[in-house]
């Protein structure tokens, strides 16, 4: 193990009876988010942190292309009772555990009374054994990505320097903090050919926010254009094991140095909280 991969353990070690929520969204497809969560995912449960990556694309459209996984259930189909939790549930390695979220997030608030016992128990046992949430919300202002968000403990909003990816990531943040006063919103700059560019492409747009929205935004990480992504993904394998020294690799390691050197939110078994939430169970 190199001293980059022990030092990152080590700080991770330190807040092992802590959990993370974090929600990964943009404004519009095609710039790299769920590569991030994927890889992000892989990369924690590679230094022996128990991660549950929840996606909100149906099918795990995306996530399978990046892991090389596949499955055609969600929890949808335990809501309907065609499936148990476990049989949905994608066991990627002995740490990384993934639930296909499929369709009708918006609508699973709505789930009997009758039904939702069983299946929050299942969720709750799975999130006392685990240390982070991840979740994929899909692309888009939709009424389901705002449900996975707006539960989240944290968020972060994946943007790139091109016009129209910065314009549906400011529309994804007004929407987050005008309507659900969210004040603590992070961002990954993606595709830039620079560190230089990185700042100047937040610097922008957190002056806008403080501007029009009265809200200040935080850099999560960043990562330059990399061309070895376009390779593992052909591959069907996770950047961070394919070329762990490439930037986007060196990228995703910034962004849990970010999450786990910050200052931890003392919440009681936010996991658990996001579920109950989620299913309209406070």
């Amino acid at each position: 193990m190199n001293d980059q991969a022990k030092k990152l353990r080590e700080l991770v070690d330190t807040n092992k009876k802590n959990q993370k929520v974090i929600a990964v969204s943009s404004g519009k497809g095609g710039v790299g988010k769920t590569s991030i969560v994927a890889n992000m995912a892989v990369a924690l449960s590679n230094i022996n942190k128990k991660v549950i990556l929840f996606d909100g694309d149906l099918g795990l459209a995306n996530v399978d292309i990046v892991l090389g996984i596949k499955t055609s259930y969600s929890i949808i189909d335990v809501i309907n009772k065609s499936k148990k939790l476990e049989e949905i549930i994608v066991d990627y390695n002995q740490n990384l555990k993934i639930i296909p979220a499929g369709s009708g997030i918006e609508e699973i608030s709505n789930v009997a009374e009758n039904d939702l016992g069983e299946i929050l128990d299942k969720l709750n046992e799975l999130s006392a054994q685990s240390d982070v949430l991840l979740i994929d919300t899909g692309a888009g202002i939709s009424k389901k990505v705002m449900t996975l968000l707006k539960n989240a403990l944290d968020i972060v909003i994946v943007a790139t320097p091109e016009p129209t990816s910065l314009a549906d990531a400011y529309a994804t943040i007004k929407i987050l903090t005008l309507n659900y006063k969210r004040k603590d919103i992070k961002m990954f700059i993606n595709m830039v050919k620079d560190k230089q560019e990185a700042q100047n492409v937040f610097n922008n747009m957190n002056n806008i926010c403080e501007k029009f929205l009265h809200t200040k935004l935080d850099m999560a990480s960043y990562s330059l254009f990399d061309k070895n992504l376009s390779s593992s993904i052909k591959s069907q394998k996770p950047i961070i094991q394919y070329n762990p020294d490439s930037s986007f690799s060196i990228s995703i390691k910034r962004l849990i140095n970010y999450f786990f050197s910050q200052n931890i939110k003392l919440i009681d078994n936010p996991i658990k909280m996001f579920f109950n939430n989620l299913f309209g169970r406070v």
